[in-house]
């Protein structure tokens, strides 16, 4: 089982300037919920600084990773990042927006994908 301490990978975003510790978790969803956190996944902001460092954490039970749990933690990770760094979404730049998401897609599975041919 995972500490806090030993994510099972990381997210860099923002030029390389922030990232997102990832953890999968060998338990039962129930496990989750007993947290008070989500059955499958859950994001966790943990930042001190919104524009560089640690942003946050993405827990997932390891047996239910799927990709709209995964879309659907990491755009909780984004809208944080809007929040904490005061941005409102326009017509002007939710296309920014949308290719933000993208790339925290594109990294989760880069990583994730390492890690699962690292285990087989």
């Amino acid at each position: 089982m995972n500490d806090a301490n030993s994510p099972d990978f990381v997210i860099y975003f923002n030029r390389n300037k922030q990232f997102l510790r990832v953890y999968l978790w060998d338990v039962h969803p129930a496990t989750f919920k007993s947290w008070g956190a989500g059955r499958w996944a859950y994001f966790l902001a943990t930042w001190d600084n919104p524009k560089a460092g640690l942003f946050g954490e993405l827990h997932f039970v390891k047996s239910r990773v799927r990709e709209d749990t995964v879309v659907h933690e990491l755009d909780h990770a984004r809208t944080e990042w809007m929040y904490a760094n005061g941005f409102t979404i326009t017509r002007q730049n939710e296309e920014k927006m949308a290719e933000f998401l993208d790339e925290l897609v594109r990294k989760f599975y880069r990583q994730y994908r390492r890690l699962i041919v690292k285990e087989v």
